[in-house]
């Protein structure tokens, strides 16, 4: 009898993917008791699934919904409202309507136009770094990186950017997993309440004094298309998922690129020597250990996936980290190397509608900030090997990333 898969257990959350190598081996499609959910494990059947939206539904927030208890819906009530403006938990219609006027702002000269800034705000964290000669990598670089970008894209004030930390973090709970727990849902509740009055004040502030900035342009893309339907929440809803997933996602994206290049330094010197490889090389980390695990779908209707029969209802877990192993479609799957031939496209942003709009600015980030710390500290070092991972099971986030920078 095949052991229960369980994706939050301690050996699945430090390793996942000796994990979902086991699941490819038991086949395309998997159940998991524990989680009540189907698995797609293996590359191909992700990529379909990604595709299917007519089988498959972004929409897990009705369910979710719908199983609260009268208690919990009264608390989280403001938490929802805010992520049904979120475009990702939607299907079409909804989808494009509240996707496309960011897909007009969020233009790739918008994000080009970044990368001084991000080449700055990387050399003054590092110069940080460098006076203290030791530190959390994670929370003094992978972190702080990012919050300033989407801030400074955001036209957010430098003084409004330090409670952004703890407004998502008290929403994550809601967003990576469902909580049962009475202080996270009102964690969730303070969180949300937050960003929807800060966020409120800067929609309004914006439509009187429109600037250079991200929420402006996506005030002017919304008029341009008479998107009139979209409600102020709804336009909160999506500064939040903007400044959420765009920082969020690309902290454990540097954090994870970090610590697989500091156990490697083979592949780190040879990005220092080969820095025209730069765009070869974040495809690749972003393919061996990238800051997404799982994405969710629901069955929209019965129908048969992998030799098996999926339930209307069902959640279904998209292993993007099973996929992005799978030997099938790389050779030395679990070999990483920033010199490896481009093959078939990566599949870690999601792929068809609702390929990831912020996928250009997290590369971006990526090719400026991994060469930048591996210049600078060519005697970067990790100063622990006890590291602990957050026990989530769509992302794949270390907690710390202790190190010292030589000398």
């Amino acid at each position: 009898m095949a052991a229960p898969i369980d994706l939050l257990i301690a050996d699945a959350v430090a390793d996942p993917h000796a994990t979902f190598a086991a699941l490819r081996d038991r086949g395309p499609v998997v159940w998991s008791d524990t989680h009540r959910a189907w698995i797609i494990t293996g590359y191909d059947g992700v990529a379909e699934a990604f595709l299917d939206s007519e089988r498959l539904s972004s929409d897990r927030l009705t369910p979710y919904w719908a199983r609260l208890t009268p208690d919990r819906a009264a608390v989280l009530g403001t938490t929802f409202d805010v992520l049904r403006g979120w475009m990702v938990f939607h299907d079409p219609p909804r989808h494009a309507l509240l996707r496309n006027p960011v897909r007009r702002a969020f233009t790739p000269r918008q994000v080009q136009r970044l990368a001084p800034g991000i080449e700055r705000i990387a050399a003054e964290l590092l110069d940080g770094i460098a006076e203290r000669g030791e530190c959390d990598l994670k929370a003094e670089f992978a972190f702080p990186l990012p919050a300033l970008v989407i801030a400074d894209l955001m036209g957010v004030e430098g003084a409004d950017r330090h409670r952004f930390k703890d407004w998502s973090a008290k929403l994550a709970a809601i967003v990576f997993g469902e909580s049962d727990n009475p202080r996270r849902d009102a964690r969730a509740a303070e969180g949300s309440a937050e960003f929807v009055d800060y966020f409120s004040w800067l929609v309004r502030h914006r439509r009187e004094h429109p600037g250079e900035d991200l929420v402006s342009a996506l005030l002017a893309a919304q008029a341009e298309e008479g998107a009139g339907e979209l409600s102020e929440l709804e336009l909160v809803g999506a500064c939040t998922l903007l400044l959420f997933a765009g920082h969020e996602t690309t902290t454990n994206l540097l954090a994870n690129s970090a610590l697989a290049l500091l156990g490697r330094p083979d592949q780190a010197a040879l990005l220092r020597s080969r820095p025209e490889t730069v765009d070869t090389a974040v495809e690749e980390l972003i393919r061996f250990d990238g800051p997404v695990k799982t994405m969710v779908r629901v069955a929209a209707r019965t129908h048969e996936r992998g030799g098996v029969t999926l339930e209307r209802g069902q959640t279904v877990y998209l292993s993007v980290a099973g996929a992005n192993r799978d030997p099938a479609v790389y050779d030395r799957a679990d070999d990483l190397r920033l010199d490896r031939v481009p093959g078939r496209p990566g599949i870690s942003f999601g792929q068809g509608l609702h390929f990831c709009l912020g996928a250009a600015l997290a590369r971006l980030e990526t090719r400026i900030a991994v060469p930048a710390l591996l210049g600078r500290f060519p005697d970067l070092a990790l100063t622990g090997d006890d590291l602990s991972w957050e026990p989530q099971i769509l992302t794949r986030a270390v907690r710390e990333l202790p190190v010292s920078v030589g000398t």
